[in-house]
């Protein structure tokens, strides 16, 4: 399950050892709020963490340190832009003072047409003044969308996230997930099969249309696969999982 720990594993596992709270924020707009799905990939985040501990398990007050001191807070704000996201930031995320953030901050961006520039300035203030909070942070670009018009806007954006992964790579409380180029192609179709209910001009999708940027459970589960082995070295099997998931007799699925 584990392979081996690198540096974020390792700093959850010493403030368990330490029973001391540990907080993940997520923070982004509707694909990282994921109003819509149950469980979401950082739900499933938050439970693979817990249960990876559960091989070193000698006894309950291990187990009560893993399962009470690892946390998330889902703070993602549906439709919002990058701009939107920086000056609520102060307020809204670093004020819980978390240990690790998830940001994916400018995906829409994309669909609102915003200056590439000021997307690029958003981005780097937002990571920078996580940074020097000591906060680690996991920058993530958009996965793959079903339809490819709207993938050639996603490439130009990411090509900016990519640049600003350079200028921060040297930093190790710092790392960046490339989900676009990472995420399977294979599983892009199965991934959208929501019908979005009403229409949005922005994404150009009428309402009873299959939603080509909202992903649905099996898209998730994939995110969180991808983030758990590049961020914590964890594996993660989505088909035991989601078979587990399906089973009412399973308390705990296994992945």
């Amino acid at each position: 399950m584990i392979r081996k720990y690198n540096c974020f594993f390792e700093d959850i596992k010493k403030s368990v050892e330490k029973d001391e709270s540990f907080l993940i924020a997520y923070y982004g707009a509707s694909t990282t709020s994921q109003e819509y799905m149950f469980p979401n990939w950082g739900e499933i985040i938050r439970y693979t963490l817990k249960y990876a501990f559960e091989n070193e398990d000698e006894g309950e007050d291990d187990y009560k340190k893993y399962m009470w001191n690892i946390h998330t807070i889902n703070l993602g704000l549906d439709g919002a832009s990058s701009t939107d996201l920086l000056e609520r930031f102060d307020n809204l995320v670093l004020s819980k003072k978390p240990n690790i953030i998830f940001l994916d901050a400018s995906k829409n961006d994309v669909y609102y047409k915003i200056d590439k520039k000021v997307t690029e300035n958003n981005n780097k203030k937002l990571i920078k003044k996580a940074l020097d909070k000591g906060i680690k942070v996991v920058f993530t670009a958009r996965i793959p969308s079903l339809r490819e018009n709207l993938n050639k806007k996603i490439i130009e954006y990411n090509e900016i996230d990519k640049k600003i992964a350079k200028e921060f790579s040297e930093n190790k409380n710092f790392i960046f997930i490339d989900l676009f180029n990472i995420f399977p192609k294979t599983l892009i179709k199965e991934s959208y099969t929501l019908i979005h209910p009403i229409s949005n001009e922005y994404i150009g999708i009428k309402a009873g249309e299959i939603d080509p940027i909202h992903y649905n459970k099996l898209g998730n589960v994939i995110v969180s696969k991808i983030l758990l082995k590049e961020v914590f070295n964890i594996d993660f099997d989505e088909n035991k999982f989601l078979k587990d998931l399906s089973d009412n007799t399973k308390m705990f699925p296994d992945y």
